[in-house]
């Protein structure tokens, strides 16, 4: 499927994933806010997406892990905060973060994240904040 018929942007702010029946938010929380984001700090982000009905929904959430690396795709070329190439549709907003936290935990309560840059994750300290980032979603 190409990208063009894979994304698509929608009126109400949103962004369809017609591949993986989803809907991203079009912002990170570095995007929307300037500020990078601790593990507990992005559910909270989460939770005030909810509170104020982003793209007229409440129930936004942080990927899971596969989410996030169905996200990535290696023939889309974007740019980060730091005008480095990240690999998610130009149909997202640019100048995000290129690490984004994930909802999955290991058995030592660290939280996976990926890098956008080259699909890397890794499980680190939920209390890391540097360069992170929550990227929303929900199921259709």
């Amino acid at each position: 499927m190409a990208e063009s018929e894979r994304f698509q942007d929608n009126p109400s702010g949103v962004i369809t994933d017609n591949k993986y029946k989803k809907l991203w938010l079009p912002k990170d929380s570095w995007g929307d806010l300037g500020q990078w984001r601790n593990y507990q700090e992005a559910i909270a982000y989460a939770r005030l997406m909810n509170q104020v009905y982003a793209g007229g929904f409440s129930d936004w959430r942080l990927p899971t892990r596969q989410e996030a690396e169905d996200l990535y795709d290696v023939a889309c070329d974007s740019l980060d905060w730091e005008n480095e190439i990240v690999h998610i549709s130009t149909v997202f907003v640019t100048k995000c973060s290129n690490f984004i936290w994930t909802s999955d935990k290991d058995e030592n309560q660290n939280i996976c994240r990926i890098n956008l840059r080259n699909k890397e994750t890794e499980f680190i300290d939920p209390n890391t904040r540097d360069q992170q980032a929550a990227r929303l979603v929900r199921d259709i």
